[in-house]
């Protein structure tokens, strides 16, 4: 089976802490076999909301997958998110 898509969605970007596409392109690197795509796409395997900073205030209502949504609003949750992406492969 091939890649698998993840939409992904990001925080308006007003305070950002860490470089948020950084860790996007490092998650997709090296932790599975997955296709980043918009927030917009229809019907995703998988959303990932990537929020800047611990307010974590990017809307999550209108963007989920169809294994379900993860969040990240901090580079500490990176080993994290990896392990919780690597248990839906």
């Amino acid at each position: 089976m091939g890649p698998k898509t993840v939409a992904v969605k990001y925080c308006g970007g007003c305070n950002p802490m860490f470089d948020r596409v950084a860790l996007v392109r490092r998650l997709a690197d090296e932790c599975g076999q997955i296709t980043l795509v918009g927030a917009s796409t229809p019907d995703p395997w998988l959303a990932l909301v990537v929020n800047g900073c611990s307010r974590a205030c990017a809307c999550r209502s209108n963007i989920n997958g169809t294994q379900g949504r993860l969040t990240v609003s901090a580079p500490s949750e990176y080993a994290t998110l990896c392990a919780q992406l690597q248990s839906y492969l």
